[in-house]
């Protein structure tokens, strides 16, 4: 009895290690809006992507509607131009998606910066027409220090 307790002490003990040593280096983020194809992303803490294209984990900036940290595709990096045309934005020739005008709540949304993405920078934004990213003030540029990690799609 005492040989089975031990090993289950050591079994516990080892599970408890690996879930920490998981959680110091990954994540497991679920995507609850429907804003990107997949619902739940692994994201490898500290690891910044550097790529248009790929999928980024970072904390948003304050805003008034979300604090939860968001998974959003890297539409454009340092040194690339955004611009908007009546309200839809294009990162280069690139067209990204058009800003709304509103919230789903009804609220007035101001349209995010344009211009040339400063370092340390990222252009977020995903398909989805009610996809809450760059194309609005209040998410605006993301910048370095925000970033999680790079996410990846599991489910």
């Amino acid at each position: 009895m005492i040989r089975n307790l031990a090993s289950i002490v050591i079994v516990s003990v080892l599970c408890i290690c690996v879930a920490v040593i998981f959680n110091y280096k990954y994540a497991i983020m679920i995507n609850a809006t429907g804003s990107l194809g997949n619902w739940a992303f692994l994201v490898k803490k500290g690891v910044i992507p550097q790529e248009k294209g790929e999928y980024i984990a970072f904390i948003p900036p304050k805003n008034p509607y979300y604090t939860k940290t968001f998974v959003k595709i890297i539409g454009g990096v340092a040194g690339d131009e955004v611009r908007h045309e009546e309200r839809v934005f294009y990162v280069g020739d690139t067209k990204i998606g058009k800003a709304k005008e509103v919230s789903l709540k009804g609220e007035p949304l101001d349209i995010g910066p344009v211009g040339v993405i400063p370092e340390d920078h990222y252009f977020v934004y995903t398909q989805m027409k009610d996809s809450y990213d760059s194309k609005y003030k209040t998410i605006g540029w993301i910048p370095k220090d925000l970033v999680v990690g790079t996410a990846y799609p599991i489910l």
